[in-house]
Parts: structure tokens; sequence; C-alpha cells
């Protein structure tokens, strides 16, 4: 007859602290309510997806329930920041799909481009392009990874995904287009602050530059950079990188306003709400995370700026952007009315837009990411009905 097997104190202890911890963390997720959103990732959050028989068998269910496991854990922002530290410990560069550059910067990684769905999304700007009875240019912004080259970990070939995936947009899109990778680039190789350490947007610098490039492609004469007054707004900025890191040791980002002579003259009109701000700039945002919001008012479907006593002689412009575009809005404020739609949030056919304000000019001003990544967003334009102004 066998003895029954004695279990040491710290066999105990351990068995039962292992079983509170994860009986504990599972109590706690069904305790406490759904979070939303993310202010620290400023992003929306998986919420406990509803079942079926579809979901199942297609394989959604069991996906969303991962992202939903994920993103209500109990205390994750504590764990990303713990796996953030010991990997660097480990000497590692990289982090949740984040890389640790040189001086400070930290820099979303993407090596996965989806050309196929890059192929429609031009295929959309060029039938758009035929039918919308005005004038449309493209400008196409770079991620971090594209114009940081001299930050980039020594290892990681930067240059070579990044030319994979600009070497393609430029053999398929031949609709005009405005280079703003390679002045960025070459701004930011010597050594000038045009993109943010933290987040994956360009600085207010950055937008300037990209400016330039645009406005001179219509044949106008861009104000020169000593023109304006740099007003800084926060320098306790962390971005989206920088939640999404976990390194939570990695120093903030300093924030401006470029403020130029009548830009309190200015009104951003939020159709989507009504809402209606004085200026560019909605400044409560800058005492919450998301501070890149205080641009025009961050995400919204339709936005309208135009002087508060009208011109006759101001042409619109209509801007179709993603979030890139926020701060480059006040510069081009400065020559055109703009209507700017964000096809994540507009569901309207654009060319409508450019009907009712009789726009002559149309500028799609994206960033590379949302060209291989979006899936329903530019495709939108392609579906609309097109109206011509002319």
């Amino acid at each position: 007859m066998k003895k029954a097997k004695k279990y040491s104190a710290a066999d105990i202890i351990t068995t039962v602290g292992l079983l509170v911890v994860i009986y504990g963390f599972a109590v706690a997720m069904i305790a406490s309510p759904d979070k939303e959103y993310s202010e620290d990732e400023n992003r929306y959050l998986q919420t406990l997806p509803r079942f079926s028989i579809e979901s199942v068998t297609s394989g959604k269910y069991t996906k969303d329930i991962a992202s939903y496991c994920s993103d209500q854990m109990p205390l994750r922002g504590a764990f990303v920041g713990a796996k953030a530290a010991v990997e660097a410990a480990s000497l590692k560069k990289e982090n949740n799909s984040v890389l640790r550059g040189k001086d400070g910067y930290i820099i979303a990684k993407n090596d996965y481009a989806d050309f196929d769905m890059m192929k429609k999304n031009i295929a959309a700007i060029k039938y758009f392009a035929d039918v919308c009875g005005a004038d449309l240019r493209v400008a196409v912004a770079g991620r971090s990874q594209d114009v940081l080259l001299r930050y980039m970990p020594s290892l990681y070939p930067a240059k070579e995904v990044s030319d994979a995936v600009f070497d393609r947009l430029n053999d398929t899109l031949d609709t005009a287009q405005i280079d703003l990778l390679t002045p960025l680039r070459e701004r930011a190789d010597g050594g000038e602050y045009v993109y943010y350490k933290t987040d994956h947007h360009w600085t207010t610098l950055g937008a300037y530059y990209a400016y330039v490039e645009i406005i001179s492609s219509y044949g106008i004469e861009p104000y020169p950079l000593e023109y304006f007054r740099r007003e800084t707004v926060s320098d306790e900025f962390y971005g989206t990188t920088w939640s999404k890191a976990g390194m939570k040791w990695i120093g903030p980002d300093q924030m401006e306003f470029f403020r130029f002579e009548g830009d309190e003259n200015f009104v951003c009109e939020i159709v989507d709400s009504g809402e209606i701000i004085d200026g560019f700039y909605e400044r409560s945002y800058l005492d919450g995370k998301d501070k890149y919001s205080a641009f025009i008012g961050g995400n919204n479907g339709r936005v309208k700026i135009y002087l508060d006593e009208p011109q006759k002689d101001r042409e619109t412009l209509v801007l179709i952007k993603d979030s890139f575009a926020h701060s480059l809005a006040p510069f081009l404020a400065m020559h055109f009315d703009l209507d700017v739609i964000d096809l994540r949030y507009y569901k309207l056919p654009v060319a409508e837009v450019i009907a009712e304000s009789a726009a002559e000019k149309v500028l799609i001003m994206y960033n590379i990411d949302s060209l291989i990544s979006a899936k329903d967003t530019l495709l939108l334009m392609a579906l609309s009905a097109p109206v011509s102004n002319k």
C-alpha cells in the first residue's frame, strides 16, 4: 500500500497562492464593468462579444474573446510596463511591436503591408479622381519608421521595409502625387524634430514642412517659418506609441501651436455635433492624455474651417484625411476655406460635399499606414454616387 504523499508548507503556499491569483483575476474581470475606451492607449477596447453560432463557426467569436481578455485584464497597464522593463533589462530593443530607437525615440514597427488592400485603395483614388470633377491631388505621409531612419535601431532594415511600400505606391498611383516622404526624411536626417518621439504623428514643425510641399504644388508661395510664433502648449505629451510600448521611463514630447496674426478669426465648425471652436484649437484636450486632439477638435466626420468674416475670393479645398491632417489644417486654412472629411466617420457620398461647397480642389492627405491597412475607408469613395460640381 502506497503512502500518501506529504506536501510541504512551501508547496501548499505556492499552490494556494497560484489559485488565488488565477481565480482572483477571473473574479475581478467578471466583477469589474467593461471599459469601452482606453485614454492611455487612445483607442476603443474590445467589450464582451455577443455569442452566435455563426461567429463561433467563423472563428470571430474566439478571436474577439481573446481580445476581450487582453483588453479587460485587471492591472493590464502595470503588466505591460513590467514586460517592457524585463525586455529592456535583457538588452532587447523591442516590446509589443515598438522599437527602442536612438535619442529617446520609440518607434512603432510594422513589417507587414497588405498590398492587395493598397491596390484597392489606390484604384478607389484613381476612380474618384476621374469622376469628382475637381483638381484632385494626393499627399501621403510616411510612418515614423519610414522617416526617422537615423533614429532606428542599427540592425533593423528600416529603409528596405519603407522602400518596398513606397516604391509600390509610386509605381501604381499615377494621380497627381505630392512627395512628403523625401523632404521630411531629409529634415529628420538633419536632426530636426519633425516626428514625435512617443507618438506616431508628425510634430507641428513636421506638419509645416508638409504644408510647404503641398501649397507649393498649387503654385502658391508658402509662408516662411519665421512668420509664425511658436507657442509651446505642453511639455508633457505622451503619445500612443508610448502607451503601446509600456516603456514608462521614456520622457514626454513637447507640443507646439504655430500661431500667426489673425488666426483667432478662424472658425472650426464640427458638423457632426454642431460645436463651434473659435480658432483652430480646442485647448481643453491639453488637460488630458489625448493632447493631439487639441488640433481642430480631434477626430470628427466633417469639419468646416473658415474665417468668421467670409471673403469672396477664397477658394474651398476639400480635405479627405486621417489624423495626420489635424495639425496641417491651420496652415492650409491660411489659403483656403476647408471642408475636412474623415471617411472613418463620414458615411455620406463625398462628391456631394464637393458639389455643396463648389470646391475646385480636393486633397487626399493620408498616412501610408491607412492605405495599406484600411478596409472600409477610401473604398467608400468608389461606392458613392459621384456628382460633378462643374
